[in-house]
């Protein structure tokens, strides 16, 4: 057995609360797409969870301003996230394990989960790069 296979059985039971990115850069649904643009670009992030009151509303990408505002030659300024944002996300728990978010991950091809408690109130966000901290790669 290689040392990073030993390193994945040592940390299948790690719950996600340990290694979790906790404050998150998130923007409210009603800013503007340019806006969710500049804070990406000067917090040096790919994606921004929208959040409304403390919920968890959607989630909004690089991707998905390519696709849905620059491809579709929608203006930035004039669009708001809340628009553009991806509603139906698959979400995890603190309490998940690592290796069920892996295997959520690769099932439904994912880069990042958001964290969120039993009111949907966003904890943070696990993503690819901090499980392979700890040798699972996605």
């Amino acid at each position: 057995m290689k040392n990073s296979e030993i390193s994945r059985i040592s940390t299948t039971g790690v719950k996600i609360r340990e290694i979790m990115t906790r404050n998150v850069v998130t923007i409210d649904p009603e800013k503007s797409v340019s806006e969710a643009v500049k804070k990406m670009v000067e917090r040096n992030v790919e994606c921004l969870p929208i959040v409304k009151f403390g919920a968890l509303q959607g989630l909004i990408t690089f991707r998905d301003i390519i696709e849905k505002v620059v491809y579709a030659k929608r203006v930035p300024e004039k669009t708001k996230v809340r628009d553009m944002m991806a509603k139906k996300m698959v979400t995890c728990g603190p309490n998940s394990t690592i290796i069920e978010v892996v295997k959520l991950m690769k099932n439904k091809r994912l880069r990042r989960i958001p964290v969120i408690d039993e009111n949907r109130r966003l904890l943070g966000i696990i993503t690819n790069f901090d499980l392979a901290i700890f040798g699972w790669e996605i």
